[in-house]
């Protein structure tokens, strides 16, 4: 909630204009105004989460929509009088006390889909592709379990509510950063591209038992199960900016087996791309491909490889040339 003469907040902003929605019909000005406002991907998140929170709500309180209010009369600038409202705490109070009992939501994404979701604190999730992730913000602490997948976080800071992301044997903890975690075949990988975050053994208390810490520009990979010499090997570093550019449907391999990019390829595209000669899978190739276009992604691994492409009925069948 935004003190008198401070700057209003995204959520203030999203909790103002929610109460307009559900006041009744705008003016063409004012309606003009809401759609300038919501265009900005950040600011409709936000108004999502509204709607999310008024939903639990009725559900928890048994609560039905309010009566639609009279249509003002008066021709004047909405945003204003609606974020008086929203700082005065009459529209943050019943937000705040529904964000300590969201219930758990889940978000699951199959071959080639993506998500994003804002959080009710104001975080955000994007999910990649063939992942699951569940989340739920109760009092003390935003938890997170990637079960398995990848996904990106831009975390909303609150000091007295930890963010934390379980991933196998492990939490990643942070208050507010934005970071990434890929969690694939019994391996966890944790890239920060913006302040730091934590790694402790999921059983510590309360983040206790610490690890490893990464700033922004890191990079670190260990095995999802636990044992004395997880984290023996030094971080490595990466650019902030490709932390998690899959966003943008690119990808990037170094020194990867051609194995592994292949099953990254796979979950990007319906249909499948296979190898059957096993020197050819071992091999490791540094590469950045652009996965939005198959084709092309596929014609540039493929002449990376020098392997030529066979197109069957089920898929593709890349093959070494002779």
């Amino acid at each position: 909630m935004s003190s008198e003469g401070s700057k209003p907040t995204r959520q203030d902003q999203a909790a103002a204009w929610f109460a307009a929605e559900r006041a009744g019909a705008m003016l063409v000005e004012q309606r003009a105004e809401f759609d300038a406002w919501r265009s900005d991907p950040r600011n409709q998140a936000a108004l999502d989460v509204m709607y999310e929170l008024w939903d639990d709500l009725a559900v928890l309180k048994g609560a039905s929509a309010p009566e639609a209010a009279p249509k003002p009369v008066a021709r004047q600038r909405f945003l204003a009088p609606l974020l008086a409202l929203a700082s005065a705490g009459i529209v943050a109070a019943v937000v705040g006390a529904l964000l300590m009992q969201t219930p758990e939501k889940t978000l699951q994404t199959v071959a080639g889909e993506q998500k994003t979701q804002s959080m009710p604190d104001g975080s955000l999730i994007a999910v990649n592709v063939a992942t699951a992730v569940s989340y739920k913000v109760h009092e003390g602490e935003r938890s997170v379990t990637l079960s398995e997948g990848e996904a990106a976080f831009s975390v909303a800071p609150d000091a007295s509510a930890p963010f934390v992301v379980r991933a196998g044997d492990f939490e990643v903890r942070a208050v507010g950063t934005a970071f990434n975690i890929k969690q694939r075949d019994g391996v966890i990988q944790v890239s920060v591209s913006e302040g730091k975050v934590t790694i402790c053994r999921a059983d510590s208390q309360s983040g206790s038992d610490v690890l490893a810490t990464l700033a922004a520009g890191q990079r670190l990979e260990f095995a999802s199960a636990f044992s004395p010499d997880s984290f023996k090997a030094a971080p490595v570093s990466v650019p902030p900016e490709q932390v998690a550019e899959w966003r943008m449907r690119i990808v990037t391999y170094e020194n990867a087996p051609v194995r592994a990019v292949i099953e990254d390829f796979n979950r990007y595209f319906d249909r499948k791309l296979l190898a059957e000669d096993p020197e050819l899978l071992s091999r490791q190739v540094t590469i950045r491909l652009k996965v939005d276009d198959r084709e092309r992604a596929l014609a540039l691994l493929a002449a990376l490889l020098d392997a030529r492409v066979d197109h069957t009925n089920t898929g593709d069948i890349l093959r070494v040339q002779f």
